[in-house]
């Protein structure tokens, strides 16, 4: 059985002069220990999908439709308020692109933790703290003890996504919704922050829906990879086989433009 299943998800913007139809009919699915990624390029609607998937975005002016979207047997599009909150952040947690937008800047790594903590489990008091201090090991800040007492501005874009990561494997997730995790950081830190996330994935079991533009990442990643065009998809199937066999003129232009960003990265640079 499905961890996630989403069958024709539609987000419509109503606007003073005219709509805007931003996901249409998306339908696709997520097994327990699967890695889904959603490829396409800016604006074909997948972090407006993310957010949609538990009902995150404010409505109005966003309208909602499904037949339905069911998590652990649960639908979400009718689930009450007080069942979301528990589910967001607890059985689904999020990774989004700017980590420092995320972190509260006021309250120290270790409070925004242990928050997380006792928020989404039943521990609490020391215990919480324990569970923080084991996650921040776990994700690779060095040292974690003293870290905890640390604000976000003293850590790098790299070290605070994986406070970012760590507060959302802390609540021991069944799906972790990674929406462009790594974009916003330089290449080196990228690999590091796939590493993680892969190696956290395949660790706890994790199942994991990868939102990305970059067809790199979705290859070192993604067991499936579902391809979106203005907000509806046009291809899906195993990663293999939508890389290097595509079967939609779409995703054969996102493929021939990353092709061509590498061949441009590794051309050398000119003499003037």
């Amino acid at each position: 059985m499905a961890l996630l299943t989403v069958e024709e998800l539609s987000v419509t913007y109503h606007g003073r002069d005219a709509d805007v139809r931003a996901v249409d009919g998306v339908s696709f699915s997520v097994e327990p220990g699967e890695v889904v990624a959603v490829v396409g390029e800016s604006g074909s609607g997948k972090s407006t999908l993310a957010l949609a998937l538990t009902r995150l975005l404010p409505s109005p002016p966003a309208q909602l439709s499904a037949r339905h979207v069911r998590f652990e047997g649960m639908d979400l599009f009718t689930a009450s308020e007080g069942q979301l909150q528990r589910l967001r952040g607890g059985r689904i947690a999020y990774v989004f692109q700017d980590p420092a937008g995320s972190l509260n800047p006021v309250l120290t790594i270790g409070e925004q933790l242990r928050e997380t903590v006792e928020r989404h489990t039943d521990r609490r008091g020391r215990d919480a703290e324990t569970v923080a201090l084991t996650w921040l090991e776990r994700v690779g800040i060095p040292p974690a003890q003293r870290r905890l007492g640390a604000y976000p501005h003293e850590f790098s874009g790299g070290m605070q996504q994986r406070v970012m990561i760590a507060m959302a494997m802390a609540s021991q997730p069944a799906l972790l919704i990674a929406d462009e995790p790594t974009s916003a950081l330089d290449v080196t830190v990228q690999v590091q922050i796939l590493r993680l996330l892969r190696d956290l994935q395949r660790r706890f079991g994790l199942s994991l829906l990868l939102i990305s533009h970059d067809l790199l990442v979705v290859q070192r990643l993604a067991h499936r990879t579902v391809v979106l065009s203005r907000g509806a998809v046009v291809e899906s199937g195993p990663t293999e086989q939508v890389l290097q066999r595509p079967a939609h003129p779409y995703t054969k232009s996102l493929l021939d433009a990353r092709a061509s960003m590498t061949w441009r990265a590794q051309e050398p640079p000119g003499d003037g």
